[in-house]
This record gives C-alpha cells, structure tokens and sequence, in this order.
C-alpha cells in the first residue's frame, strides 16, 4: 500500500500554509522476503572477516572497486554487487575497514575497475551528473565521511573518475580518535554506488583510543563494526529498488526515500554473532539510503541499558548509559554492551522502532509503514569475556564549547530544508535554501578559521540527517517553530517553485515557539552529521577551521577551498538536497 501527500496537501495549499502532514513511501512495495529468508542462522563478519588495511605506520595502500558476487544468506541466490576489495581478505561487497592513526598521513589509491552496475535500470537520467556510462561503467568518487582533508581530497560529488582510471587520496590523519567511514559520492549516483556495495569503515586511532584495551575500552576481538543496512531483493538474489510510484511520476526511475524489507549488518542478513561474556565496544553505522534506527537491546523481552562512549567525530567526555539509540543515515556511534551478567545460552536482539519516513510514517504494513523491528542477534557462550570496569572519563581533555561570551560566533545564517511538490502532492524533489545544487549565486562563502552558528530550519514533515563535510561540529539546541507560517512567509503554498524565495533564507525568530532544548548527553561529541526534526530549528555550532576563533577543535589542519553540506538521505542527495561551501 502507497500513502501519498494527496490528501492532505489539498487542505494546507488552500489554507495557503503549504504544510504538509502525511509522509510518503514510495520504494516499499511488493517483494517478500525470499522464501527460506530466516533471521540469525547467518553470522556476522567480524572485523578479521571483512578486512582491515593497517594504516597506523603511514604510507600508502591500494584499493579497487570492483563488480562482485555475494549471497547475504545462506537460502538466497549470490547477489550482483559492487565492493572495495583490498587489505587482509577478498571482499565481495563494503570493503576492507582501514585502521590509521592521528598525526600519522596516509595515501590510498583506489582504482575504478567496475562494470555493469547492479541497479542501472535505478539511475535517472534527469540528474546533474548522470551519464549514458554509468550504467555500463560508473563513475565514482571516495568521500572519507568526517575526515579533515583537503578538497581535492575530499571525494567531492563532482570530482569523479571513471572506469579504467584512479585516484590516490592524500589523508593527513589530523583529528581525533573516531570511526569515520568512507563511501561513494558521485554526483547523481551516490545512492545507487552505496546501495551496490561501496562503503567501508575507518578507524582512527590516538593516546585516547589505542585500540589495545590499556585505557580500558574493550580490545580485538571484542572491538567490531556493524554496518546496518536495509535491502530488498528479487527472487533470483538480484537487488530490488522500486521506482517512483507517486502520482504524476511516471517515467521516473527516482523515488524519494528506500525502505527495505531485509536487514542486513556487516553484508549479512538478519545476523547472530557468538559473544563471550563480557564488554564488547561495537562501532555502528548508518549505512542504510534513508532509514532511521531507533536501537534496543531486548532478552527475554526485557530492554537492556548499554553505553555510549563516542559519536561521529569522537569520543564523549563520559559513557552515557542509554536504553535506546536513534541513527540517522550517515550517524555513527561507538557503544559498549556488557554481556557479562548473562547466562550461557542467552539471546540478546538488537531491535528497532522508528517508523520510516522518521519521525511520523505509519506504524504498520498496511498502511503503508515498512518496520524493521530486528536486526542482529547476540548468541552468549560460556566463554570468558573483557571484564575490565568501563573508564569513568573517556578523554585526556575533555570537549569544551566551541562558542562561548568570550568567544562568540562570527555570524548566525538560516539554512533552510525545503520540499518540492507537483500539483499532485508528490515529491520532486527536496532542497536546502530550495535551490537546486548548481544553481547559480546559491554558494556559502565562509571565513577561514570562523566559527559560525547555522540555524537549520526543518519546513518539511520529515527527519534530514544533514551533514557537514571538512569541519566536526557541536549541537546547540533545538527549537520548535511554526513551519507553515515561516514556510508561507519566504516561499509561499505548495507546489513550491525550485531556486525561487529569499537567498540567503530570512532568519526564523518570529516564527519560534516554546524555548531551545539542549542535546541529549550522547549528543555533546563532536558530529559530522545531525538529525534536523521536522517542524524544528536545530542550532549547530561549526568551526571552520582548525583554529577557530581560538576554539579547541576536533581536527588540527585547516584548509580553504570549496566543500558541500548535504542531507544523507541518499536519495535526497542526488534529487537535490545538497549546496556548496567555500572556505576563503
């Protein structure tokens, strides 16, 4: 079943407040589970099983994307898929996870050698970028996602190369401890090269996080990824990605977010790892196009408290113990479970209740919702475990606030999330500002070494994982504003016009309601990306430089030169929810 913006959009157009209430699903439709399809019978690939690339003695290394074949479980026919393959073993889909140190540069040349993409019949023609090849030969581009690089380094959408060709990126290694990740970024394909395969973990490590259990967090083997994903699948193996279905679409190969129905973790669906008993640090990624996880540890149909030690750019000041962990696409965060108290023989499931799309879609199948309540399973052996007492501080020198009386922000700008509509209700696309990526005069020049506060404003009815490339930053607040007021005020009733309204946005201060809310505690890290609510103004502090304004940053080189700031909804990427950044 479809839920379209139909209905609703009828009443807020004629009320002239351009509100949209009802959230749409469009790439959820009709395919089952492949017959045999269990949950936890596969088992998760560990870190040794997926590959590491060892870059904490500097130096350089050599990857190559190429076209594979991969069986996600053991009862479906292997998959066509892309990966990174490289490091300690032979990858058939993600790629090996690299491991480097701060202060230490390290060079990775990755090699274009892929074929016939996977999901050709997915790409849309419409998009800026796209080209006739990149169904028989894509292009491709390594974005390492929340690195301290350059541009030219930066795996910008634009800067792509093609099959037969490489690229050698240059990593200074210049910030914090943290798991970054790197992935496909190719302007108009991203979601696409993702969803094939092409992500990849990246670690870095420092005097904080050695990574060897002597400052107490939980060493090899009980240090693993865990790359969540959805996917959905053909009877054949064959990857699934429903076309636009939304009234006035036809002929569209884009739809506005993928909801899978199969749950995969590490490539491998629905998987169970065997833990000892003990403290287990795992590094979680949103790796999926458009969902957010709403986590759980449930045994014995008891929720259980875990802890939060790090967030995208790094780790907290103190673990923050949590019963629920929400993730937006492009979110990472790095958690301890304590398996310890539990008896051999005991189930722990990794569970999850946001409704897609995030915060308000429907709950159940037939009205449209597509949940995935479970991920992976926790099987406890009888085997001792890492018992070492979690650090009480995590840091040597704990995060302060960037901005500060003594150290204000050099500007406040008003960054809005807009979405456009056809006269039918249905998405088109979505923007930032509401222009469209290359539209021209719609570039943010930034001071080099300033320190800015970007007030994001949510007009749409949906959650935007937005993130930042270049700079680590901190959350502010969040605020409640009158959307359809502010929405009216600066771009008028749906169906909006793209590239039309006020650049740069107006500010949003007459349309507040109620006060700011300050970030939960395991949201006071460093971040690369944020949730921006619907319906709210979320205040992020970014420093643009590594000595900005004097601030203590997460990140120790500072370069000029253009960058993007996008949505991480991949779909919402490519069709066109991105804006260029220049440093100067």
């Amino acid at each position: 079943m479809e839920i379209t913006r139909r209905t609703l959009f009828g009443a807020g157009a004629a009320a002239g407040a351009g509100l949209l209430l009802a959230p749409v699903i469009t790439s959820t439709a009709s395919a089952a589970v492949p017959t045999g399809v269990t949950p936890f019978t596969e088992q998760l690939p560990t870190l040794a099983e997926l590959g590491v690339i060892d870059a904490t003695g500097g130096g350089s290394a050599t990857i190559e994307m190429v076209n594979a074949t991969h069986q996600f479980h053991s009862a479906m026919a292997a998959t066509p898929t892309f990966a990174y393959r490289g490091g300690t073993v032979s990858q058939n889909y993600l790629g090996p996870v690299i491991v480097a140190k701060q202060g230490v540069p390290f060079d990775l040349t990755v090699v274009n050698s892929l074929g016939a993409h996977p999901l050709a019949s997915a790409i849309d023609y419409n998009f800026a970028g796209t080209v006739a090849a990149d169904a028989t030969g894509p292009r491709a581009s390594v974005h390492l996602h929340g690195g301290n690089t350059s541009p030219g380094n930066d795996g910008d959408p634009t800067d792509t190369f093609v099959t037969g060709a490489s690229k050698t990126y240059h990593y200074g290694n210049t910030q914090e401890a943290a798991g970054l990740w790197y992935h496909d970024h190719a302007l108009g394909i991203t979601r696409l090269n993702v969803f094939a395969g092409l992500a990849g973990g990246y670690l870095v490590r420092n005097g904080d996080d050695p990574g060897d259990g002597t400052t107490g967090l939980p060493p090899a083997p009980f240090e693993e990824p865990l790359v969540i994903q959805d996917r959905m699948f053909n009877s054949d193996g064959t990857f699934l990605y429903p076309p636009n279905e939304n009234p006035g679409t036809a002929g569209r190969p884009w739809a506005p977010e993928f909801f899978g129905d199969v749950a995969t973790v590490n490539g491998k669906a629905w998987p169970n790892l065997n833990v000892a008993r003990g403290k287990y640090r795992f590094r979680v990624y949103n790796g999926s196009n458009a969902r957010f996880y709403n986590l759980n540890l449930k045994s014995a149909g008891q929720a259980n408290t875990f802890f939060q030690i790090g967030s995208d750019g790094g780790l907290l000041n103190a673990p923050v113990p949590l019963r629920t962990l929400l993730l937006g696409p492009g979110e990472r965060a790095d958690i301890v479970i304590d398996f310890a108290g539990l008896k051999p023989g005991a189930k722990v499931v990794l569970t999850n209740d946001a409704r897609v799309p995030f915060p308000d879609g429907p709950r159940g199948v037939r009205r449209g919702g597509s949940p995935l309540p479970e991920i992976m399973q926790f099987s406890v052996t009888s085997a001792p475990g890492w018992t070492a007492p979690l650090p009480v501080t995590l840091r040597a020198v704990p995060i302060a606030p960037l901005a500060t009386a003594a150290r204000p922000v050099a500007a406040i700008r008003t960054m809005t999330m807009v979405e456009n509509l056809n006269a039918l209700g249905s998405p088109l696309m979505a923007l930032l500002n509401n222009r469209t990526f290359e539209a021209p005069g719609a570039t943010t020049t930034v001071g080099a070494n300033s320190l800015e506060q970007w007030d994001l404003v949510n007009t749409t009815v949906d959650a935007h994982p937005i993130h930042l490339h270049f700079t680590q930053f901190q959350v502010l607040n969040r605020q409640k504003f009158d959307s359809a007021g502010y929405l009216a005020a600066n771009y008028g009733p749906q169906p909006l016009a793209p590239d039309g309204g006020s650049f740069p946005p107006p500010a949003v201060a007459s349309f507040l309601r109620g006060g700011p809310q300050a970030p939960p505690a395991n949201e006071r890290g460093w971040k690369d990306t944020v949730v921006a609510m619907p319906g709210e103004v979320t205040r992020i502090v970014v420093p643009f430089g590594a000595n900005a304004a004097g601030s203590v940053t997460a990140f120790q080189t500072s370069f000029t030169g253009p960058y993007v700031w996008h949505c991480h909804i991949l779909e919402h990427e490519d069709n066109d929810m991105m804006q260029r950044y220049v440093i100067d």
